[in-house]
């Protein structure tokens, strides 16, 4: 795949027309007070790179959408022998491949199919768009690593970068599906164990399958008491006619043992002898005479009487309370027998027989119970076929860790490694460099660990140095891709010295020559000058006639759009 030409219907468009071959410069004068490099609000020379990713189907850009929703930006490029010319608005709404218009998600699937990648239908995430930048690396985000772009998880930028250098991949996709099915099967235990029964197994710490054995008891238990439940629609009045029967029984009871205690105290009464026997009284008497007169002694036999009289009358009164109290106890017991039968025979109705709320609440716990152990059984089952598969899981991953081991020993990216070392060495000498592979033995998705080193990538300048090294080994040494272009923007040069940026597009120039490849970078006019002083003066030369668009901040008509593209207001 090749760039032919970038333009658009408006005038003020500076067309860019890209060398067949070698190099394209495009040279932004970034000494305008309100040029800022790299952004959208500079000349353009990144805006150039951005248009072309819109015209080869990336998401519209939100400040193009705004400021020129209308214009038509184009694109001509080649496939092979083939050229293309695709044009695409502001907005991104419109959108022509060689004038017929198409739907933004059926052109991108015509750039993974006839596109410069050999993609894999068997490998997911790859595609056009996330390979193509590689190849010109627009956002700031991606030109931070060499091996991520923007938005890349570390697996995707594994994968991709795997891919364009032609390494093994199958193993990658593994060891990733692998993780995920057992993260899955993790989850779907702890899924599993959020059952409310399951929770409540778990919270009390007893053991599934001893809960199960239990339960089993219990449900045969239980499916025997209700066989032999009778159930008595009127049990709980019955009940209640049987509980006041009772209480009347014992009303009863207290009732006869007060008469019973009564008619002890009255034999005990008739028992007692008169308080003063005549003997004693009469020895009183006598004990008197020397006391009291005679004519006052001469009463006795009258007392006596009185008192004899008295206690006549005491014995009679209690013969007859004994008598009523024993008529009122009789008929006690006679209420008490009648109560009884009545109690009984109220009993024997419910005698066998059981309520029915009673037995609903012994069916329901039977229900709760099965459905209980049905969980468990489920859970038990479904968890040795889950713990059945992750070990197979597991096994397979062991044995790809083995495939892995056998397949880094190889050294598979030797050349690339060669020529990433050469390039680093040209750049930045006595800094030990080089691509290293290693096999990737951690729980986690990532099945090798792939390091683009230059000693001292801390240093802004050096981190892209590995940027524009790697990359140049994808163009040049690469695989799985016709790719016959690369783009640097600016931002890859601002912090590399000027002496390695002057090695770099010396080599450039000169490997690139009858390659039939496009190298294609930005640079502020600064860069560009600084580099005069460690080129030599054909090197000068060539450098300055491959300057293709010019871009300056002085007036809008100079910058790429030829308006104030993204100004603030």
């Amino acid at each position: 795949m090749k760039l032919l030409k970038l333009s658009c219907d408006q005038p003020s468009f500076k067309t860019l027309r890209f060398n067949s071959e070698g190099l394209t410069l495009i040279v932004g004068d970034a000494s305008s007070r309100n040029s800022q490099d790299g952004s959208s609000n500079g000349v353009g020379k990144t805006l150039s790179l951005g248009l072309v990713h819109h015209c080869l189907g990336a998401n519209a850009d939100s400040k193009l959408a705004a400021s020129v929703p209308d214009w038509m930006f184009r694109l001509d490029f080649s496939l092979g022998q083939d050229i293309y010319t695709v044009e695409r608005s502001g907005d991104g709404k419109e959108l022509f491949l060689n004038g017929q218009k198409i739907a933004l998600a059926a052109f991108r699937r015509w750039l993974n199919d006839r596109g410069p990648f050999k993609l894999d239908d068997t490998v997911e995430r790859l595609t056009f768009r996330s390979l193509f930048t590689r190849f010109a690396r627009y956002h700031r985000d991606d030109c931070t690593n060499p091996l991520q772009t923007r938005k890349e998880s570390e697996y995707d930028g594994l994968l991709r970068s795997l891919y364009l250098l032609g390494a093994e991949f199958s193993l990658v996709f593994s060891k990733r599906s692998s993780k995920q099915e057992l993260d899955q099967i993790k989850q779907t235990v702890t899924n599993l164990k959020g059952d409310k029964f399951l929770r409540e197994v778990f919270r009390t710490g007893a053991n599934p399958q001893v809960r199960i054995e239990w339960l089993g008891k219990e449900i045969e238990k239980l499916i025997k008491d209700l066989s032999q439940f009778q159930v008595a629609e009127d049990y709980r009045q019955i009940e209640q006619v049987a509980e006041n029967l009772t209480k009347k029984l014992r009303e009863n009871e207290k009732n006869k043992e007060i008469i019973r205690f009564q008619l002890a105290g009255i034999e005990k009464s008739l028992t007692q002898q008169p308080d003063i026997s005549r003997g004693d009284l009469l020895a009183l008497y006598e004990g008197l005479q020397s006391i009291f007169r005679d004519e006052i002694l001469e009463h006795f036999e009258a007392v006596e009487r009185f008192h004899n009289g008295l206690s006549a009358n005491r014995q009679k009164r209690l013969e007859q309370d004994r008598l009523g109290l024993s008529k009122e106890l009789d008929q006690l017991e006679s209420e008490w027998r009648d109560i009884a039968r009545e109690r009984d025979k109220q009993m024997q109705l419910l005698h066998g027989k059981r309520a029915l709320d009673e037995y609903a609440a012994t069916a329901n716990i039977l229900a709760s119970y099965k459905e209980e152990r049905a969980r468990l059984d489920e859970f038990l089952t479904f968890s040795d076929k889950l713990q059945e598969r992750s070990q197979m899981v597991k096994e397979k991953r062991l044995s790809e860790d083995k495939l892995a081991f056998n397949y880094v020993r190889t050294n598979p990216i030797k050349q690339a490694d060669d020529e990433f070392k050469k390039l680093a060495e040209l750049l930045y000498p006595r800094h030990p460099s080089g691509l290293v592979l290693k096999n990737n033995l951690g729980d986690n998705q990532l099945r090798y660990n792939l390091d683009v080193q230059i000693t001292g990538d801390d240093s802004d300048g050096i981190n892209s140095a590995r940027i524009l090294c790697l990359d140049w080994v994808f163009l040049m040494y690469g695989a799985n891709h016709s790719m016959d272009f690369l783009w640097h923007d600016n931002r890859l040069f601002a912090d590399i010295d000027p002496r390695p940026r002057a090695r770099w597009f010396s080599y450039v120039m000169d490997s690139i020559k009858g390659s039939g490849k496009q190298y294609i970078a930005s640079l502020n006019t600064e860069n560009f000058d600084a580099m005069a002083d460690f080129l030599s003066e054909s090197e000068q030369s060539v450098l300055r006639s491959s300057v293709k668009l010019t871009l300056r901040g002085d007036t809008p008509e100079n910058r790429l759009l030829g308006i104030h593209f993204g100004k603030p207001t």
